[in-house]
């Protein structure tokens, strides 16, 4: 978990550790805007920060990443509606994960493709929880970052492929009563469909380990929703994140690396 700082200068795991808790508040407070935006057909660039209630534009105080929602109470500082506290937890999560890519990859291609692959999970993750729907554009996006990753860890593109290819097979027969009849073509569910994503992104060695992991982290979900007295479902987007992030940061995990 710690290969790209275990032999550098404590300044620069310091400063490492500081420039990704920066990108990473600045990519998560971003994520947010998809997180009201996607769900709602709006385009990502269209508009400055707005308010998704009352549409006042946001000002530079209004942005700063978990600090202004914490001050704030998690309500718009001009109509005083509440928002979601999801939208901190996307802002400290993507933090978080920036840190361990950096731990794990150091500063190159690898670490904008992890990063870039747990912010699209983490954004639906969040989109799940606040609209109960799955984007699609968001899992394409995150297959295209898993195969691109993929083919830099094994030097292969075949891996991703495979993976992909299994894990929707695979999740086809499980959940074969999920599939949907449009017209004459068959559609999966947004289950399989992250799942499938899952084994592009961990390839095809790591597949038992990701179908361990994904029932592991779905049931602690399910465990901690009882104890909480919470009575919806588990969110598959998290699980199925948590999974591949798991073996994407911990490839030993999945023998990931074993050829």
């Amino acid at each position: 978990m710690f290969d790209a700082i275990h032999d550098m200068h404590i300044e620069w795991v310091l400063n490492g550790v500081i420039m990704s808790i920066v990108f990473g508040f600045a990519a998560g407070n971003y994520a947010c805007s998809l997180v009201f935006r996607l769900p709602r057909g709006r385009l990502i660039l269209d508009n400055k920060p707005y308010c998704g209630t009352c549409s006042a534009p946001l000002q530079v105080k209004d942005l700063f990443p978990v600090v202004s929602a914490l001050l704030l109470k998690h309500k718009c500082r001009y109509c005083h509606t509440p928002f979601p506290v999801s939208h901190t937890w996307t802002e400290i999560l993507v933090g978080l994960l920036f840190v361990l890519t950096f731990f794990k990859y150091n500063f190159g291609e690898q670490y904008l493709l992890v990063a870039l692959i747990g912010i699209f999970l983490i954004t639906q993750s969040a989109i799940e929880a606040n609209e109960k729907m799955v984007m699609r554009s968001l899992m394409i996006c995150t297959a295209v970052c898993g195969i691109i990753f993929r083919t830099f860890q094994d030097h292969s593109i075949f891996d991703a492929f495979y993976g992909a290819l299994a894990a929707l097979v695979v999740s086809c027969f499980v959940w074969r009563r999920h599939i949907k009849q449009v017209g004459h073509i068959y559609v999966p569910s947004d289950l399989v469909m992250m799942i499938t994503v899952g084994g592009a992104c961990v390839g095809v060695n790591a597949l038992p380990a990701f179908a361990v992991l994904l029932g592991v982290f779905y049931l602690t979900d399910f465990a901690v929703r009882k104890m909480l007295g919470v009575a919806r479902p588990p969110l598959s987007s998290v699980a199925v994140g948590f999974a591949i992030m798991a073996l994407v940061l911990y490839p030993e995990l999945g023998l990931l690396n074993h050829h």
